[in-house]
């Protein structure tokens, strides 16, 4: 009895409607980043704190765009393929799907003094933007359980009046339009709450256990004990930041950079449940859509240094500011019912407002970081390069003036630690050829592990010097073990490993 009902949790959570989208896996999502850049970055896994010289090290350590010998260019295609193995109990999925993307673009300009007795002897400027984090995914999932669709709508509906889900005067999706907009701040339910078991009473799933109309409990109108079931999830979007960079070399021994950023944030959620009842005389199968849109933009600064010790040793510090988002979620919803004539009043209910909810904009705070890199340069043979990075997970936050997060910040701090990350890269070169290779690994930020597990990145590619101009490909697999990134609740059969490869293809030149 206690496995259906974790197995029920699990299930409807998936699809719950709370006043936002905001949960865990989405101030992860916000928050965490990939190895994505320039064909030459992330075949070296990103390792380029002490190194700079690259477009996209720039984004780590802004001091980079000062080891630019001249004016340079670049541009980064890649394809991301992504595959999700699903285990749910005894059913078992697997789902694929790729992306095409500009992944990188950018631009340094570099100001020489050649006054060798000068103390500042570089200037240099950059403009470049980088795709943070794909939010493209895909998963399916199904199988047979004995727990009803209906018993999601039970559950949202308990605590509310019958009179705030009944329509007077035939005014069906008008009156599901003020649910959104009435005042539900003194009440134990939301307004997405109230949205929702209003669908599942109008389109007859739930029933009162009295016609009364300060009634508060529900019960199913779904009479069956087999249900087969199917569960899509897709989403779209990508993680931003817009980069202004300016650095400047002292000596040519010390480099001091300052990055302005702004970031943007697109991301759409659809997801669709299919339920088809085994044995009943009521409901015979439902189909449930939601919608989900998440637009934001923040703003954040990096600050670094790069000191050479040597022709062969460097070193790299820089800290990043965490990044202040302002976001609004707007979502739909979508309930198709087919069943006992009787029951329904036809052979099939559709409940289909059309009406898309436009929440209020709240304020969202990612971690900053701190770094500490170091790089070994063999001439023009080669580099072995290495960099570590500290970030608190917990010191995410959620503010709004319309909005009370106390509980998700609470909940927050109580999930997240912590992270330490170790990125190692390393290039040879042979004449105009340059083979390259790196490894990064970044801790899990939740306190229990088995949510979300940590991750491991493994990288190669190569490169071809035409003089002015480079052509660099990149070849990188991670691999990630979760448990909440489908299911935000306690729910402890569901697992999905996530498997992520990308090919990148970086085009640059000497302007």
């Amino acid at each position: 009895m206690m496995k259906s009902k974790m197995l029920y949790l699990a299930i409807f959570t998936l699809i719950s409607l709370y006043s936002q989208a905001q949960n865990l896996q989405e101030a992860y999502n916000f928050s965490s980043s990939e190895l994505n850049g320039t064909a030459r970055y992330t075949a070296m896994g990103g390792a380029f704190g002490a190194l700079g010289g690259d477009i996209s090290a720039l984004k780590d350590n802004p001091a980079g765009s000062a080891i630019f010998l001249n004016n340079y260019l670049s541009g980064t295609l890649s394809v991301e393929t992504y595959t999700n193995d699903l285990s749910i109990e005894n059913n078992f999925s697997s789902s694929r799907d790729n992306d095409l993307d500009v992944s990188q673009i950018g631009a340094v300009f570099v100001f020489n003094n050649y006054n060798k007795k000068a103390f500042i002897n570089k200037f240099a400027l950059g403009f470049t933007y980088d795709k943070t984090k794909s939010l493209e995914n895909f998963y399916t999932w199904s199988g047979n359980t004995n727990n009803s669709l209906a018993n999601f709508f039970v559950d949202q509906a308990q605590g509310i009046p019958l009179g705030e889900l009944e329509s007077a005067g035939g005014m069906l999706y008008q009156n599901y339009d003020r649910l959104f907009y009435a005042d539900f701040s003194n009440e134990n339910f939301t307004n997405a709450q109230a949205q929702t078991a209003y669908m599942g009473y109008q389109n007859f799933l739930i029933n009162p256990a009295n016609n009364d109309v300060e009634n508060t409990n529900y019960v199913s109108n779904v009479n069956g004990s087999s249900y087969d079931q199917e569960y899509d999830y897709m989403s779209t979007g990508f993680n931003g930041k817009f980069t202004g960079n300016a650095s400047l070399a002292i000596k040519n021994k010390l480099h001091l950079g300052l990055n302005l950023n702004g970031h943007i944030i697109n991301y759409e959620r659809n997801t669709a449940f299919y339920e088809n009842v085994n044995t009943s005389n009521t409901i015979a199968s439902s189909y449930y859509e939601h919608s989900n849109l998440t637009l934001g933009r923040g703003f954040s600064l990096d600050v670094g240094a790069i000191y050479r010790l040597s022709n062969t040793v460097r070193i790299g510090a820089n800290y990043s500011s965490p990044t202040w988002y302002t976001i609004h979620d707007e979502t739909s919803h979508f309930l198709r019912n087919t069943g006992d004539v009787a029951t329904l009043g036809a052979e099939s209910i559709v409940f289909d407002p059309q009406i898309i909810n436009v929440y209020p904009e709240y304020n969202y705070r990612t971690p900053g970081k701190l770094s500490g890199s170091l790089a070994l340069v063999f001439g023009k043979t080669g580099i072995i390069s290495f960099e570590y990075t500290y970030k608190d997970y917990s010191a995410i936050e959620y503010s709004s003036d319309d909005y009370n997060f106390n509980n998700l910040n609470s909940t927050i701090e109580n999930s997240f630690t912590s992270t330490s990350s170790l990125k190692v890269g390393g290039e040879y070169r042979i004449k105009r050829w340059s083979a390259r290779a790196g490894y990064q690994y970044t801790e899990t930020p939740y306190i229990d592990e088995s949510v979300v597990g940590n991750l491991n990145t493994y990288s190669l590619g190569l490169g071809y010097n035409l003089g002015d101009m480079k052509i660099d490909i990149s070849y990188f697999r991670s691999n990630q073990d979760a448990r909440q990134s489908l299911y935000q609740t306690s729910f402890n059969n569901a697992y999905n490993e996530r498997t992520l490869s990308n090919v990148a293809a970086t085009f640059s030149v000497n302007l």
